[in-house]
């Protein structure tokens, strides 16, 4: 059993495009700043793959939950707008998801696409990508994210 009693619970980063293709990185996740992935793994103890994605499937449904009960998610979104105001304007250099063009970051090549990638916003605006060590298999599910808008790009010949 993990104890997190008055420990610093960072939450994951969710990345990649806003929908089915996107990519929760579990293991951006830290208790105490000790990465809780590479925790487990070093206690042994078991965790599935197909329960952390099962938890991402919820978080996406999650949305349209929301819609479907009052018919929009405006307080999510003006929480996340006031929380990137607030970042630009008191210049905190602090670590957003935000949209980016992705080229080059990750392993994503092959054209222009612009996906939420973790970025660091002050002032200035995005004043870079933050390199995050990205486990093989969120890598990979990164990469097909970027390909799924590619491929839309592509029908719509932009």
């Amino acid at each position: 059993m993990l104890k997190f009693d008055y420990l610093s619970v960072e939450m994951a980063f969710i990345v990649g495009e806003h929908g089915d293709s996107s990519v929760a990185l579990w293991s951006s996740i830290s208790v105490g700043g000790v990465p809780i992935l590479s925790h487990l793994e070093r206690q042994q103890i078991a965790y599935e793959k197909e329960t952390l994605e099962k938890i991402r499937k919820e978080v996406v449904q999650g949305a349209y939950e929301v819609i479907s009960l009052k018919g929009y998610t405006s307080w999510a979104i003006g929480y996340s707008a006031a929380n990137l105001a607030r970042s630009l304007l008191r210049n905190q250099r602090k670590i957003h998801p935000v949209s980016v063009l992705a080229k080059g970051f990750f392993g994503i090549d092959g054209g222009e696409v612009f996906l939420s990638l973790p970025a660091q916003l002050g002032r200035g605006g995005v004043l870079g990508v933050t390199n995050m060590h990205l486990t093989e298999y969120e890598a990979q599910q990164l990469q097909n994210s970027a390909k799924a808008i590619l491929e839309v790009q592509s029908q719509l010949e932009i």
